[in-house]
C-alpha cells in the first residue's frame, strides 16, 4: 500500500484523477462504438460499476463516494440527454434517480468497508514498525554487549597467558644459571614493558661493566661506566629505582639511561649492579614503569641470590651429576610446589617417567653408554625449566614439565623415545638389553588435592618400549 501510494505521488496520480480517466474512458468508448444507446443506459449491469468498484475497494471511503458521485451525475445526465420530452413526472421518477443513487450508496459502503480495513492495516503497521524499531534498539544494545563480551573474553585469555608466560619467565630466572639469568631479565623487560632497549651493567670494584644489552638499533654503550657518575650511580648509591626525572643533567648519562634500578643481594644490603632501561614508548614512561623496574631488579637479585646459593650447594641435591639428575627426596619437594602453585594459579602441569630396566643389573660401561646418550638426548629435547630426578627405584627417573598440558608432555616423550632409537644402534653395543625404555606420562588436572596422585598416575601409564632389531 505505501509502495503504491509512493507511485502515485511519483507520476502525478491520485483516485480523483483515475475516476475521471476511468469514467472519460467508458464514455469515449460509448460515443464510438455504441452510439445508439448514449451513457449505456439500458446495458445492465452498468459499465459505470467497474470505477465505482475498483476505486472504492482501491481507496476506502473518499475514493468509493466520489467515484458513486461523480458517475452517477453522469449517467443521471445522460438519462437527461436520453428523454426528448421532459416533464416533472419523468424527473421525479425511481428511473431517473434510482440507479445514481444507487452508484453513490454503493461506493460510499463500499469504501467505508474497505475504509475500516484499510485503518486496521494501518494500525497494525503501526505496531509492526514500533516492535520494530523496539528490535532494533534491542539489536543495537544486543551487539555492543557481544562486543563487550568478546573484549572481555580476549582479555581474560591475553590475562591468562600473560600468566603462563610470567610463570615460565620466573621458572627462567628461577633455575637457569647466574649468566643466564641477565638476559631473562632483559626479555622479561621488553616482553611485560615493551622496553626497546636495555641493559644491564654489573658492579666491579669502583666502576660498573656492562654484562648483557638489548639493542633494537646501533646504539653505543660504553663497556665500563666510572662509579658516581650518572644516573646507574644514584641508583646504586641510593639502593632505589630512579628515572631521568630525578635529575637535571642528563649530558653524563651513557646511552641516554631513563631508568636504572639497582640490583640487591645478599637481603638487599650489598649492590651488585643495575637494570638500565634505554628506550621505551613515551607513553609507557610512567611512574608505574620506574616501580616496575625497580621489581624486576629485584626479581633479579634474588634470582642472583638464589642462583648463588644454589650453585653452592648444588651437589647436595645431584644425584648423578653425568645427567644432571637430582635426588628423589628434593624432586617430592619440588612437585609439591609445582603442584600447589598449578592448582593455585590453574596452570598445566604434566609429570613423564622414564625407565631403563636393564640399567640396575648393567656393567659400568653400559651404564655410562646408556646414561651419555640419555644426557645427549634431555638436553635437545626439553627446556631449561623441565627438571630431571632420580627416582627411588633403581634405573628409573621422573621429568618435570612446568606449564605443561599432558597431551605436550606426551609429545616430549615421543621426541626422546624417537632420538633414543635414533642413537641406540651406536650407543649400545656392548648389551642389547639396554634399549628396553619404559614410559609414562601424566598430567595434573583440577579436583587433584595430593601430588603423590600425578606419581601413582603417571606410574601406572608406563609402557614398554624395546628398540632392538
Amino acid at each position: 500500500m505505501f509502495k503504491e501510494k509512493a507511485l502515485n505521488q511519483k507520476f502525478g496520480l491520485s483516485k480523483y484523477f483515475e475516476v475521471l480517466l476511468g469514467l472519460v474512458t467508458i464514455t469515449a468508448v460509448n460515443i464510438i462504438f455504441w452510439r445508439s444507446d448514449p451513457g449505456f443506459i439500458n446495458v445492465s449491469p452498468h459499465p459505470f460499476w467497474l470505477v465505482v468498484l475498483l476505486v472504492a475497494v482501491r481507496y476506502g471511503f473518499v475514493g468509493g463516494a466520489f467515484a458513486g458521485g461523480v458517475s452517477g451525475l453522469i449517467f443521471f445526465g445522460f438519462k437527461l440527454i436520453s428523454i426528448p420530452e421532459l416533464d416533472l413526472a419523468d424527473f421525479k421518477s425511481l428511473a431517473m434517480w434510482g440507479k445514481p443513487v444507487l452508484f453513490f450508496l454503493v461506493g460510499v459502503i463500499i469504501g467505508e468497508m474497505r475504509q475500516l480495513q484499510i485503518k486496521e492495516y494501518e494500525e497494525l503497521s503501526e505496531t509492526c514498525d514500533t516492535y520494530k524499531d523496539a528490535f532494533e534498539k534491542i539489536k543495537v544494545k544486543f551487539d555492543v554487549l557481544s562486543e563487550a563480551k568478546q573484549e572481555v573474553d580476549t582479555r581474560i585469555l591475553s590475562q591468562e597467558s600473560t600468566l603462563g608466560t610470567l610463570y615460565e619467565a620466573a621458572q627462567g630466572l628461577r633455575s637457569l644459571s647466574i649468566d643466564s639469568i641477565y638476559p631473562a631479565v632483559l626479555e622479561i623487560l621488553r616482553d611485560f614493558m615493551d622496553v626497546e632497549e636495555c641493559s644491564i651493567y654489573l658492579l666491579e670494584g669502583d666502576e660498573f661493566r656492562m654484562d648483557t644489552a638489548i639493542r633494537h638499533g646501533k646504539g653505543y654503550l660504553p663497556d665500563v661506566v666510572p662509579f658516581g657518575e650518572g644516573l646507574m650511580s644514584l641508583a646504586a648509591s641510593s639502593k632505589r629505582s630512579v628515572s631521568i626525572r630525578d635529575v637535571a643533567d642528563t649530558d653524563s648519562m651513557p646511552g641516554g639511561i631513563i631508568i636504572s634500578a639497582p640490583i640487591l643481594a645478599d637481603n638487599q644490603r650489598h649492590v651488585v649492579g643495575v637494570v638500565n632501561v634505554e628506550k621505551m614508548p613515551f607513553l609507557k614512561f610512567t611512574s608505574d614503569s620506574v616501580r616496575v623496574a625497580g621489581l624486576v631488579a629485584d626479581w633479579c637479585g634474588s634470582s642472583v641470590e638464589n642462583a648463588t646459593v644454589f650453585a653452592a650447594t648444588k651437589h647436595k641435591l645431584i644425584a648423578d651429576e653425568s645427567i644432571d639428575a637430582y635426588t628423589y627426596e628434593y624432586f617430592k619437594r619440588r612437585l609439591k610446589e609445582e603442584f600447589v602453585r598449578a592448582r593455585r594459579y590453574e596452570l598445566d602441569l604434566s609429570l613423564i617417567m622414564l625407565e631403563f630396566p636393564g640399567l640396575s643389573n648393567a656393567s659400568d660401561e653400559g651404564r655410562d653408554e646408556v646414561l651419555m646418550a640419555f644426557s645427549m638426548i634431555l638436553k635437545s629435547q626439553i627446556r631449561e625449566i623441565d627438571i630431571l630426578f632420580i627416582s627411588d627405584k633403581p634405573g628409573s627417573f621422573y621429568l618435570i614439565l612446568p606449564t605443561t598440558p599432558s597431551s605436550g608432555a606426551r609429545v616430549v616423550v615421543n621426541n626422546i623415545l624417537n632420538s633414543f632409537k635414533a642413537l641406540s644402534v651406536m650407543a649400545f653395543e656392548t648389551d642389547q638389553n639396554l634399549v628396553e625404555l619404559r614410559a609414562g606420562v601424566a598430567g595434573y588436572f583440577p579436583g587433584m588435592e595430593d601430588p603423590m596422585e600425578m606419581v601413582k598416575a603417571v606410574q601406572e601409564d608406563v609402557i614398554s618400549v624395546l628398540f632392538a632389531e
